[in-house]
């Protein structure tokens, strides 16, 4: 698999590809989708940095990954619903996220989750 990445500010961030956290917490299996960024309909891609942040790299949004709030058309019954996952559910993300290795590499990754601590 091969992701669109980009560097900014020597953070390396690659285009994020994972199942709902949210569903997942839930029991549901949803299939791995790029994800977009639907805060004021802005629509950009979402980008997941090594800094263990989120990163909408049409507006600039950025926030750590245990404090971003997730929309999807399985768990949503509105269309401005966003809810925050849970650490499980966090958990589950980051596992999912591991399958991205081939694409943003080992170290990318043990970066990434060294850095999930500093946002709890």
């Amino acid at each position: 698999m091969a992701l669109n990445s980009f560097e900014k500010n020597g953070v390396t961030y690659f285009e994020l590809y994972i199942s709902c956290p949210v569903c997942v917490d839930r029991g549901n299996n949803t299939p791995h989708a790029y994800w977009s960024h639907h805060n004021n309909n802005c629509n950009g891609d979402i980008y997941m940095g090594e800094n263990a942040f989120y990163y909408c790299k049409k507006c600039g949004a950025t926030q750590h990954v245990y404090k971003w709030k997730y929309g999807c058309p399985n768990h949503s019954t509105g269309d401005y619903e966003f809810l925050e996952a849970s650490p499980a559910s966090l958990a589950q993300a980051v596992a999912t996220a591991g399958q991205m290795v081939q694409a943003t590499g080992l170290a990318w990754l043990q970066t990434f989750l060294a850095n999930m601590e500093k946002g709890c």
